[in-house]
């Protein structure tokens, strides 16, 4: 969904594509983004850059994360040429809200913005099926955070998808007032359904397609579009209503599916996974990639810090089923581990009080958690009624 080169070694691939290549827009807006890349430091006021998410004609936006407490942030840091002019310091000084702060005083002048959460850009590449009720809930409480930004006469210019934050039971738009944004309310939306059309490789979804359709057409304001979507649930929900009119005339019949499926069922509530804490992986960016267990849920992903485990995505509980996309993650952090910093990972599980013995055993717990899910979606797929 992003398009920019996410470090400085792309940047200056990029850049010397361009300069063999004869695009001297390119090469322009390249060389700019590199020279910005090397004039910032690393670490800003206690926050790594990670990731370059946006760039505008006065600032660059990075993800990033605290260097101590191990939280996630936003940082639009102004672009060195403008560093020590008062004019575009008071203009990138306006993006300031409720959760936006500015820093003009630091180690470089920036706004921050702490997302407490996801970002929806780290769902892509899809891997799985389409799920109508992510779906829904995405465009949803999107186009909610649209209607409230523009009912305060702003429109946000993307890319959205970088810039929505999944948390817990919200989902949180962050706007940091970007340069010379010549989009339209019109576009937000046309941009919100292309990052939802997205999420579905299929294209087969009914909220998907509701979404194709507005990325030719989009509805007049947010507010429309919320209205379109609660009929176009209405009309879902009144399909599976009869759906499940249909399948409970057949409730009593068990077949080998059903009885399969039941099966499948009680082996996944009957293992419960090991509790541990582990450290799969230690990139040589220093991003860790951290997995903790107490034997009824498990949580996992990347992390700045093995002591903090609050902002670890919930992979697995009993209510909720696995994650497969963020276990998918697990089992390749912990399968390419080698090509990471394994003596700073050893050292990480030493501090752990835990062994390569027991990440294995959560690594397997979670592989088959992934195959007993893959033989449910099979028996779902021949059986929708048996499930």
């Amino acid at each position: 969904m992003n398009s920019l080169p996410p470090d400085i070694n792309a940047i200056t691939e990029a850049r010397i594509e361009a300069e063999d290549g004869g695009c001297d827009a390119t090469l322009l807006a390249m060389r700019e983004l590199e020279l910005a890349h090397l004039a910032l430091p690393p670490v800003i006021d206690g926050v790594r850059r990670v990731r370059l998410l946006d760039t505008d004609a006065i600032s660059t936006t990075w993800e990033g994360w605290s260097v101590s407490g191990g939280e996630r942030a936003f940082l639009r840091c102004v672009r060195p040429r403008w560093k020590t002019d008062p004019v575009m310091l008071r203009r990138m000084s306006k993006g300031t809200d409720d959760a936006t702060s500015w820093h003009p005083d630091g180690t470089w002048p920036h706004l921050r913005v702490v997302a407490d959460g996801a970002l929806l850009i780290d769902r892509f590449p899809i891997e799985d099926v389409a799920s109508t009720v992510l779906l829904a809930r995405l465009l949803g409480r999107g186009l909610a955070e649209l209607d409230r930004l523009h009912q305060q006469g702003k429109v946000h210019g993307g890319p959205l998808a970088s810039f929505m934050i999944e948390g817990k039971n919200a989902l949180k738009l962050v706007h940091l007032d970007g340069f010379e944004v010549t989009a339209t309310p019109q576009d937000d939306i046309r941009q919100l359904a292309e990052t939802i059309l997205a999420l579905d490789p299929t294209q087969s979804d009914r909220v998907a397609l509701l979404a194709e359709e507005w990325v030719e057409s989009p509805p007049p304001t947010a507010a429309d579009g919320i209205k379109l979507l609660t009929r176009c649930m209405s009309g879902i929900l009144l399909a599976e209503r009869h759906r499940l009119s249909v399948a409970g005339r057949s409730a009593n019949r068990l077949d080998r599916s059903t009885r399969l499926s039941r099966a499948v069922r009680k082996l996944a509530a009957s293992v419960h996974p090991p509790a541990t804490k582990v450290c799969l992986r230690a990139g040589a960016d220093g991003v860790l990639v951290i997995a903790e267990s107490d034997g009824e849920s498990v949580r996992g992903g990347a992390a700045a810090d093995v002591t903090e485990g609050r902002f670890l995505p919930l992979i697995y509980t009993q209510a909720q089923g696995l994650d497969a996309q963020s276990a998918r993650f697990l089992l390749r952090s912990w399968a390419m581990r080698s090509k990471g910093d394994e003596t700073h990972r050893q050292d990480l599980q030493t501090e752990l009080e835990a062994s390569d013995t027991q990440a294995e055993q959560l690594v397997r717990w979670l592989s088959a958690m992934a195959r007993l899910r893959a033989a449910r979606l099979i028996l779902r797929a021949g059986h929708p009624a048996a499930i």
